[in-house]
């Protein structure tokens, strides 16, 4: 797990939001200011909603600084503080390195209620985690050149205005214009729509093989057609000849981290989870996580922004 602390409280409150009953909030990060508008505290996580006809406020702190060893009792004393200031009915601090005694005795005292994340060897989640990597498969649709066909009608004023476009306008670059949405996009795009209307573009493909030549000729429209707009007005695309190639990648994800978070009195485990090594899934770096609630007994697929 990162040690910038993200990663923790996003752990826990996915945990929380996964567990709670309707009617609760779970927000994270909340700033809190005062009358001139300075900022004098910021929550972690914090958790509102009713019991009964009583309006409960949680708040959890999260500590992941594994530099500094367990954590301190000076932190808990802090967190009796902000019960008291800010009238929380419920506080819990989570620590990815422990606690020390001292600490311990304190917040058994205070009523604060203390929990770990601890790193955990595989094997100890052998009875649900059986994958040791997981397999992503990319279809990838790679344009190599293209060529636009307007009406031979168009005047030689717009034929060169669109020919200075395309001098300067890299394949790579937005150029097409849809007239349904009005949105622009690269012919790399339009290539991609235009081969997933084929039927099976990548059969017969072999795994991480040699790619396969694809050479489509797309007719446009009336009503559904691309305009490349210049100084001259907008010129009409009745039809691209698109070159390209297709193949199949597939790049193995190892597991890379897994942690129990668990009660400090008790070690029950609240969840457990492991993460999966960062990957790219169009164009945002990501990470595959597999959650598992003891005592519930779901399991969860997560998705997360790296």
């Amino acid at each position: 797990m990162t040690s910038d602390g993200k990663s923790l409280e996003a752990l826990v409150a996915f945990v929380e939001k996964t567990l709670l009953p309707g009617g609760f909030h779970v927000v994270s990060n909340q700033k809190i200011f005062n009358d001139d508008g300075i900022q004098i505290a910021e929550f972690d996580i914090e958790i509102r909603g009713k019991v009964g006809t009583t309006e409960f406020i949680w708040l959890i702190e999260c500590r992941d600084r594994p530099s500094e060893g367990p954590a301190p009792g000076s932190w808990i004393e802090q967190l009796v503080g902000r019960r008291t200031r800010f009238g929380f009915n419920k506080v819990t601090a989570v620590s990815t390195t422990g606690f020390t005694a001292g600490a311990i005795e304190f917040a058994s005292q205070q009523g604060i209620e203390l929990r770990e994340v601890a790193s955990v060897s595989p094997e100890s989640f052998g009875s649900w985690l059986v994958l040791r990597h997981i397999s992503q498969v990319e279809q990838l649709v790679n344009l190599e050149a293209m060529q636009l066909n307007i009406a031979p009608s168009e005047d030689g004023e717009r034929m060169v205005a669109l020919a200075e476009i395309l001098n300067c306008t890299l394949i790579s670059e937005k150029l097409l214009k849809a007239v349904k949405t009005g949105e622009i996009v690269r012919g790399c795009d339009a290539f991609c729509a235009a081969v997933m209307q084929t039927e099976l573009p990548f059969d017969g493909l072999l795994m991480n093989g040699p790619g396969k030549e694809v050479r489509l000729q797309v007719e446009y429209p009336s009503d559904d057609h691309f305009v490349v707009e210049t100084p001259a007005g907008p010129i009409r695309i009745l039809s691209i000849n698109f070159i390209g190639t297709l193949s199949i990648k597939e790049t193995l994800l190892p597991l890379v981290d897994t942690h129990e978070y668990r009660h400090i009195e008790t070690g029950s485990p609240i969840s457990q989870h492991a993460v999966f090594a960062t990957t790219e899934v169009h164009g945002t770096k990501v990470n595959f996580e597999f959650h598992k609630l003891p005592e519930s007994g779901q399991g969860y697929l997560v998705i997360r922004r790296a």
